[in-house]
């Protein structure tokens, strides 16, 4: 059973959003194509809200994968000022039918913005519980998985167990190359 993890990121644009576009913003737009086709490839999943220049992303697929991402995400000129949110393991994929979902929710953002006093969408100024609702709000006000914090000691179990896994892979190569040693030893 493959391991599965769901990260929460924040960023801000270093681009300056489009004004005045009733439809998606440009850069965004493009962000999101590439994203789709590329995370399909790599069996990650999630959503993506963009608003006053700042993104909020959730993604959810297999730690390597997930991990590999974001490495690539730290250095994508196209953002900056990458905080991570939360980190959980998750035992099913909450955005199972989207490689990428955009949420252009403006009215219902702006609602939720003010009823938690935010006068804009600054997802920096965010606390738990605020992170929560747009999480709630993104996937449709469905509960989401809520996973297991993945803290300190999930980090060493999964490196301890992922060390073992290519031990057990390396004394496997050993035994069969003594084997075969053995082997052709016997037939001469």
């Amino acid at each position: 059973m493959a391991s599965l993890i769901r990260i929460v990121y924040i960023s801000r644009s270093t681009f300056t959003p489009a004004v005045g576009t009733n439809d998606i913003e440009p850069n965004v737009a493009r962000i999101l194509a590439k994203s789709r086709v590329n995370n399909r490839k790599n069996g990650l999943v999630g959503v993506l809200y963009f608003g006053d220049g700042n993104f909020f992303q959730c993604l959810e697929g297999e730690y390597s994968a997930v991990d590999t991402l974001y490495a690539k995400l730290q250095k994508d000129p196209r953002h900056k000022d990458l905080k991570m949110l939360s980190r959980k393991s998750i035992k099913r994929l909450s955005f199972v039918d989207w490689a990428m979902k955009f949420v252009p929710l403006e009215a219902q953002m702006n609602q939720l913005l003010k009823q938690h006093g935010h006068q804009s969408f600054d997802p920096y100024q965010f606390d738990a519980e605020m992170v929560r609702q747009v999480m709630l709000l993104l996937h449709g006000n469905q509960q989401v998985d809520d996973g297991v914090e993945d803290g300190p000691q999930f980090n060493h179990r999964h490196r301890v167990q992922h060390r073992l896994n290519v031990a057990a892979v390396a004394m496997s190569a050993i035994a069969l190359t003594l084997s075969a040693t053995a082997l052709a030893v016997a037939l001469q």
